[in-house]
């Protein structure tokens, strides 16, 4: 296709349609699968066929629920080193944030993710890209559980206003939804993508603790962390990339061989997978 000659012209290598030529072909150690969503599980099901390592981006299927629930269990039955891209999980002040939300446990959540729409397609059909939540605030629903525990979807509605929608298109305009976590904390989520400018961030309420996770501007890696408390307030900035920190961690689990090195594995992902469905279907619409 003319997106992998692109590729190839900028980095090498060669280009193949279908996965099990390309394996016998080229014998690979690890695969990374950045295809659509709704082509993930076909691509992650042969090379779990194959037994090879495999890093694939999020979600893990577009509205097909029960995929990834099928290919968790072949992960686990195969002992593969599988793990999935939610690459907040790998931004160097992880430690420091995980440590003060350890110390002083949050008792509200507020998280949203309010956007342009993403350029590709495929993101504005549910049955491609399986929708704003499922796809794009996964990322904000996965850290919360990531930091504060599980969470069950207390109720969740969405909005489609019908202004400018091609016809071709159906991710809704806009969602919200009300979590508990079983610490007891609530969380608020909120998603809209039909902007001009973003606001990406989510905040935690602690005891005299408020701790604000913000996306800047400039770019996927460029995101702020700060801290107020009774002392005042300090800030840190993301200083590697994420993308990087999260690669080297699977490669060093292939290394290793050793499933538990990496960041997210395809078992944990299929719960964020899960909560962010269960909040789709609570809307009572498509995603």
């Amino acid at each position: 296709t003319a997106g992998a000659t692109v590729v190839m012209d900028r980095w090498g290598g060669q280009p193949f349609d279908d996965v099990d030529r390309m394996v016998a072909s080229v014998h690979p150690e690890l695969v990374y699968v950045c295809v659509p969503p709704n082509r993930s599980v076909a691509v992650v099901e042969r090379l779990v066929g194959h037994g090879i390592p495999f890093l694939t981006e999020k979600p893990l299927a577009a509205d097909d629920a029960e995929g990834p629930v099928r290919l968790a269990s072949a992960v686990e039955r195969a002992g593969l080193i599988a793990a999935v891209g939610y690459h907040l999980r790998a931004l160097d002040f992880m430690g420091e944030l995980r440590g003060r939300l350890s110390d002083r446990p949050p008792h509200l959540v507020v998280a949203r993710w309010l956007a342009e729409t993403p350029p590709p397609d495929w993101w504005s059909r549910v049955d491609r890209g399986g929708g704003q939540v499922v796809e794009q605030a996964t990322h904000l629903y996965d850290l919360a559980r990531h930091l504060v525990g599980e969470a069950d979807v207390i109720g969740a509605v969405s909005a489609r206003t019908g202004r400018g929608h091609a016809a071709n298109r159906d991710v809704a305009d806009g969602a919200a939804a009300v979590l508990r976590f079983t610490t007891g904390a609530v969380g608020s989520f909120a998603s809209a993508h039909r902007l001009e400018s973003a606001s990406i961030e989510i905040v935690f309420a602690s005891e005299r603790l408020l701790t604000t996770l913000a996306k800047g501007p400039r770019g996927q890696g460029d995101w702020r962390l700060r801290f107020e408390d009774e002392h005042g307030g300090i800030e840190l900035q993301a200083t590697a990339d994420p993308y990087e920190i999260q690669a080297a961690a699977f490669l060093d689990a292939v290394a290793a061989g050793d499933p538990s090195r990496v960041l997210s594995t395809y078992a944990d992902a299929l719960v964020t997978d899960r909560l962010t469905r269960a909040v789709v279907a609570a809307t009572g619409a498509p995603g």
